[in-house]
């Protein structure tokens, strides 16, 4: 029988299922001394993270966080119901002219949205340069949204569910306003990159 102080590895350390699997890889030194881990029949990195905001819940109908987040960004004056409205309505709409389902092009488009560099505006000896930089995940998807909602309020003359499927549908296909600003904001950094060390 055993005393209270050994060690029982079968209840101190159960070995969880997949645990075994994460074991390091092996070490093997090449010929000319350098080494390199042997392959492990794992997937290499870890898995895509989705960005989105602190305490957000996925919506009602699509579970997704991202639309969530993107109802959030469109709501005007704390009427979330309305925005909820205009934004089914918007998907209903892209189901009818694409006739597929509405979610994967909803995320492709704002996939296809977010931009890779900015230039950001530093002043170094008395002069302000515009200095490119690379764009982190978070802040992409924040650029992303805010210009396809601008992009969807600079359209006039029809209702809001009918503007943004036009602009989702658009950023989609890579064409539209969205697109245009994206792909300016990458010339002016492509532009500048000679000012990049200032970063």
């Amino acid at each position: 029988m055993p005393k209270p102080g050994d060690n029982d590895d079968s209840q101190q350390n159960p070995i969880q299922d997949g645990e075994a699997d994460s074991a390091p890889a092996e070490v093997i030194q090449n010929e000319d001394g350098s080494i390199t881990l042997a392959q492990s029949g794992l997937a290499s990195g870890p898995a895509p993270q989705r960005w989105t905001g602190a305490g957000i819940k996925p919506d009602a109908r699509y579970g997704s966080l991202m639309v969530s987040k993107f109802i959030n960004c469109l709501m005007w004056d704390g009427k979330k119901s309305v925005a909820e409205g205009v934004f089914y309505d918007a998907m209903a709409q892209i189901a009818d002219k694409l006739k597929s389902d509405p979610l994967p092009v909803f995320e492709q488009a704002i996939e296809n949205a977010k931009p890779l560099v900015e230039v950001r505006s530093k002043r170094i000896g008395g002069a302000n340069y515009q200095v490119p930089i690379e764009v982190n995940r978070r802040r992409q998807q924040t650029l992303a949204v805010r210009w396809v909602l601008e992009a969807v309020r600079a359209r006039k003359g029809r209702p809001t569910a009918e503007k943004l499927a036009q602009e989702l549908v658009d950023c989609y296909n890579k064409t539209g306003t969205t697109i245009q600003k994206r792909e300016n904001t990458h010339r002016m950094a492509e532009a500048n990159k000679a000012f990049s060390h200032f970063a």
